[in-house]
């Protein structure tokens, strides 16, 4: 139980250990972690094909957790995979696995090579190369300037032919659209990925993947959705589009839905007042309340990551426990009518999943407020619950551009947080504002913090009133700074994990220190 670091880790690990007890005893099932945890049902090909979906990606390509595991979930290897987060443990689990699951993978055979194809850095592929894949069950195509299915045999176009194909990844291409008829033929298609593609602006036979489980069209210039007829898609991924325009009842038509995800990006205030001239069977018409209709209509949906541009979708998502629990990546932008943020005991405690926070360009906002208790109800939650009111899972937050806000004292309820970016806030003087009581009851604050960034907050004089050890703090950040002449450092402060601190020269050289040999044992952590 000890290497694992990470609380996603430890949630698999306690499942297991109440499932799967006697999978602990041994060093062997410690180093197989992935078989000794139980996937009984799992045979060697299923655990390897965990390993051959790397080889979908460039050598180059830094393939990120969040988005593997996405992956496995549309391709169905995990087994939870009727709960998104259950499925997001065991995929934390299995990659924190691989390294020595390795031993188990072998040498690809011919045969192997030929189910699996991955192409990279072509400037044009022709309908002969599709024709050498068309067994192939996995393809992957990266940095692909064009498709062209004409073929000179029969000096016109020749749709290919997938029959096996069950995974296209289309990326960093330099294709305006899709061809028309490249997706026609690929009846066994669960998952699609376009994302990356910065000039994609539409795939208008998408519809026609019937099977289709995960569809990724992030960092597309789509800013149109019209495609229905997807009753298996589980898995939607829309991050950083300019999406302006979704049909009524399309998201509610998408009937197996669990994942949804349109975080990411940013609309600017012109954007914003257009969405309220769209007709009203977009969605997105009124700041994405209808959106969030849709999506609380749907009865396997757990997962929501999504932007919120004004206050009347805030007060939709607080008035739903169903989204509430759903949240795992919120952004409130613009929100200009919203000047409090207040959050009773009960929706805290829904918001389990929330992992990130960002609140941005709300220039009413003053303050971010958890309720001592909800609205019509008497009487003050007990102190031995107060647990239930913390985001346990709130691992990032992002503060920007919001000038009137004056702290945010309510991160006491954050106690796993690990990065904090506060920017733009010119009102702010103070990060905590606290009594003796709240110095008492939160002694663990900030207390997982790995990286913490201030920025451009002329009026900040403090952190907060008094002195944390920061065990976890790598990394602090500070810019354009006047007024902050002190920071909540001791002897103990970052003792075992400090490993930069960025600043201007002139700050760090006015900074109030009560002792010398504090300020010293700081000095070799700072770069200008």
């Amino acid at each position: 139980m000890a290497v694992k670091k990470t609380p996603q880790r430890w949630d698999r690990a306690a499942q297991v250990l109440k499932t799967y007890p006697s999978t602990f005893s041994g060093m062997e099932n410690q180093v197989f972690a992935i078989l000794a945890f139980g996937y009984d049902s799992l045979s060697n090909d299923t655990i390897k094909s965990y390993f051959l979906y790397c080889s979908m990606f460039p050598s180059d390509y830094e393939i990120l957790e969040d988005e593997l595991i996405e992956l496995w979930i549309g391709e169905g290897l995990l087994i939870a995979s009727y709960d998104i987060h259950r499925s997001r443990n065991q995929g934390y689990d299995i990659i924190e696995s691989m390294h020595d699951m390795a031993l188990w993978l072998t040498t690809k055979t011919e045969e192997k090579k030929k189910k699996v194809v991955v192409k990279e850095r072509a400037r044009m592929l022709e309908s002969r190369d599709f024709a050498e894949w068309k067994d192939a069950q996995m393809i992957s195509l990266w940095d692909i300037d064009r498709i062209s299915l004409f073929d000179r045999s029969v000096a016109g176009p020749k749709v290919p032919s997938f029959p096996n194909l069950e995974t296209l990844f289309l990326r960093r291409s330099s294709m305006d659209e899709i061809p028309s008829g490249f997706l026609e033929k690929m009846p066994l298609v669960r998952v699609l990925n376009l994302s990356y593609n910065y000039r994609l602006g539409m795939c208008r036979e998408v519809h026609q993947l019937v099977n289709l489980e995960y569809l990724n069209m992030s960092f597309t210039s789509i800013n149109s959705w019209s495609i229905g007829g997807l009753k298996k898609l589980r898995c939607l991924i829309l991050n950083f589009t300019h999406l302006k325009e979704i049909d009524q009842t399309l998201i509610s038509g998408l009937s197996s839905l669990q994942l949804f995800s349109m975080h990411g990006g940013s609309h600017h205030q012109r954007e914003l007042r257009l969405f309220d001239q769209i007709r009203e069977d977009n969605i997105l018409y009124g700041g994405k309340k209808a959106l969030l209709e849709e999506l609380e209509s749907l009865e396997y949906i757990n997962e929501i990551s999504i932007i919120l541009p004004s206050d009347i979708s805030i007060r939709k998502l607080l008035s739903s426990y169903k989204l509430q629990s759903c949240i795992r990546k919120l952004h409130l932008q613009c929100c200009n009518n919203m000047i409090s943020l207040e959050l009773p005991p009960s929706c805290v405690q829904a918001m389990v999943h929330l992992e990130t926070l960002q609140i941005s360009s709300c220039n009413d906002l003053k303050d971010v407020k958890i309720n001592a208790k909800d609205k019509g109800k008497q009487g003050f939650i007990p102190r031995y619950s107060m647990v239930l009111q913390k985001f346990c899972k709130l691992r990032e937050v992002h503060i920007i551009s919001c000038s009137k806000l004056l702290n945010l004292t309510w991160l006491i309820y954050a106690p796993c947080l690990q990065l904090l970016a506060v920017s733009a806030c010119e009102s702010m003087e103070e990060l905590i504002v606290g009594s003796d009581r709240v110095v008492e009851e939160n002694s663990g604050l900030f207390s997982r913090l790995t990286t913490l960034q201030l920025e451009n907050l002329p009026k900040l004089k403090r952190i907060c009133n008094w002195v944390l050890p920061f065990p976890s703090l790598k990394m602090i950040y500070v810019h354009s700074y006047e007024n902050l002449r002190k920071i909540p450092f001791d002897s103990n402060t970052g003792k075992n994990s400090l490993k930069k601190i960025q600043a201007e020269q002139s700050w760090w050289d006015g900074l109030q220190w009560e002792d010398e040999a504090i300020k010293q044992r700081f000095n070799s952590f700072f770069m200008p």
